[in-house]
């Protein structure tokens, strides 16, 4: 019989995101907390079987923590990180750049669809969902600020050639990464072990986020308002 599942909480782009994600694995939706087999609360407060919170919320009773750091949230969301992504955006457009002189500030973003996914595998697990504690949820590469800025900004010019037809040979070669040498220090990354091993226990692969950063940054600029 398909899982029945009870969501609460802030109802944003994370909450659709997870919806259909659960809808396409075969899950059924009751509006009453009580006819659920599993419950989820979504965002600060919330409490459930399974929350899922931006990180440092506070949440409510709950088997499963789930605290999710550096978000990327190309729709409608507040609170989840992605507002330092989305003020650069503006910025580059508005060619109002911030300047980032040997920042060493890092980030592990991860795109909504990754964590919607693992969530999914935890929550939909055949038995029952037998994850409980609390996990972190984050991207597994380092990424400092200057070199994402930067590639916001390839990213929008390539635009604005393609808009206005003035590509050059150089505009259009092969750019590369943005991930540069000397990339800050993975020690200050939030332990993905109990995540990797709660989904491996679920009858997953493990923790292996898949959505490349340009592209996560180009459906940010793509949804930035004009």
């Amino acid at each position: 019989m398909p899982r029945v599942i009870h969501i609460d909480g802030v109802d944003d782009g994370f909450r659709d995101a997870l919806i259909d994600r659960l809808q396409r694995a075969g899950a059924d939706f009751a509006e009453d907390r009580g006819e659920a087999d599993v419950t989820i609360g979504l965002g600060g407060g919330a409490s459930g079987d399974i929350v899922i919170i931006p990180r440092n919320a506070p949440h409510g009773d709950a088997k499963l923590v789930v605290r999710v750091h550096d978000l990327i949230l190309p729709s409608d969301g507040r609170g989840w990180g992605t507002e330092i992504l989305r003020d650069w955006v503006e910025g580059i457009k508005r060619e109002e750049a911030e300047e980032h002189h040997g920042d060493t500030k890092a980030s592990y973003w991860v795109h909504v669809r990754d964590v919607v996914d693992a969530m999914t595998i935890l929550i939909m697990e055949e038995g029952g969902m037998t994850a409980n504690g609390t996990i972190d949820v984050c991207g597994r590469r380092a990424w400092a600020d200057k070199d994402v800025i930067d590639e916001i900004g390839l990213l929008w010019q390539r635009y604005l050639n393609a808009v206005h037809h003035s590509h050059t040979v150089e505009s259009l070669a092969g750019v590369p990464s943005p991930v540069r040498e000397g990339a800050p220090n993975p020690s200050h990354r939030p332990d993905l072990g109990p995540l990797h091993e709660a989904i491996i226990e679920a009858g997953g692969d493990g923790w292996h986020p898949i959505v490349p950063m340009r592209t996560a940054l180009m459906e940010l600029i793509a949804l930035s308002s004009e």
